[in-house]
């Protein structure tokens, strides 16, 4: 048996080593960037499975203290609704590699304005918009969104105009390429045919007015934190949800670092990681949330700070409740409709 294997693995070396040497001739590098080209255009033309019920995409759950994820973005899907809660650095990557479907991409509905939520409403933009999104892209946000929208498309009204004219107006008309805006607060709710998204006041001044956001579906519901310290109104709104993606600090990992930075006189470090402590809401501040709701599962997305190590990532589960889990990007959350259902699929 020892033999074969040894047989086996040689044999296995001998082919990997042909198989790169093959790639030094132009006739296969031809014939393999064919076949992979040929793959990705089925798939982008397969889609994603779309059973009824409430879909949840993690394109991002990094916060600005940490590298390696995508910044915030949750994506919410239904067989007829897509939507985007926030959307930070990477995500337009995450999503693209997800193959969600862009071009029917409805709205994307932000938190508040802090850059690691807003830094790529341009590119999912732009990818809806050259997939054939139908109707100009809305964004949804709290009081300074018109602000925000204004500037994103007076910076890149020169590429929309590149674009357009490159491509044609036929292929790429002017006004779907323009961001619009609708200013939302607390007392919103939005109606999409069986989905339904209502907001609530968030705590993370200065960044005020900051919301969150409760998603219903037949039956189902989520609830989007954005950033935020748990309060009152974060118990009313996760009230009997079924899920509930919240951002989370570990105050040991920061405090920890911060009083590093303080020892190795990186001052301004130092006071910036303190001062991060004060809104977001802490890993033990969301464990005691769950005595006090019923919720039927909680997942810790914008790390604070980003765990960069296997060490780092037990921080965020100690003292974990069984109906609690770390998201990671690329995950998938699966709520069937008129069920008590609740998959989590990991990447």
């Amino acid at each position: 048996m020892k033999k074969f294997l040894l047989y086996l693995v040689a044999a296995l070396i001998i082919l990997s080593a042909l198989l790169r040497y093959s790639l030094e001739f132009e006739g296969m590098q031809d014939t393999a960037q064919d076949q992979m080209v040929r793959a990705l255009m089925r798939q982008n033309t397969g889609g994603i499975p779309n059973p009824d019920g409430l879909r949840v995409f993690m394109c991002g759950t990094a916060s600005p203290l940490g590298l390696g994820r995508a910044q915030a973005c949750v994506a919410i899907l239904t067989p007829s609704h897509f939507y985007l809660i926030d959307v930070g650095a990477g995500a337009a990557e995450e999503i693209q590699r997800a193959n969600l479907p862009v071009q029917r991409l409805q709205g994307v509905l932000l938190t508040h304005f802090h850059s690691d939520h807003i830094a790529e409403l341009y590119e999912v933009n732009l990818a809806s918009w050259v997939r054939g999104r139908p109707e100009p892209l809305k964004i949804f946000g709290p009081k300074g969104v018109r602000a925000v929208v204004k500037g994103i498309n007076d910076t890149y009204a020169l590429d929309r105009g590149y674009r357009m004219t490159h491509h044609g107006e036929e292929l790429l008309p002017e006004h779907l390429g323009i961001l619009r805006h609708e200013t939302i607060d607390e007392a919103t709710v939005l109606e999409d045919g069986d989905l339904s998204i209502k907001a609530y006041i968030a705590e993370h001044h200065p960044a005020s007015p900051a919301l969150g956001y409760r998603v219903e579906y037949r039956g189902r519901s989520v609830v989007i934190s954005g950033d935020s310290n748990v309060t009152p109104v974060t118990a009313i709104a996760s009230q009997g949800a079924d899920l509930l993606l919240h951002d989370a600090l570990s105050l040991p990992l920061v405090t920890g670092m911060a009083e590093a930075a303080e020892q190795a006189e990186l001052t301004r470090l130092s006071k910036i990681l303190y001062d991060v402590t004060d809104y977001h809401a802490s890993v033990q501040s969301l464990i005691e949330l769950n005595d006090k709701v019923d919720i039927g599962m909680v997942g810790y997305y914008h790390l604070v700070p980003v765990p960069a190590t296997i060490v780092q990532r037990k921080f965020f589960e100690r003292n974990l409740p069984d109906n609690y889990v770390v998201t990671d990007d690329g995950d998938w959350f699966e709520l069937p409709s008129n069920s008590d259902e609740i998959k989590h699929i990991r990447p």
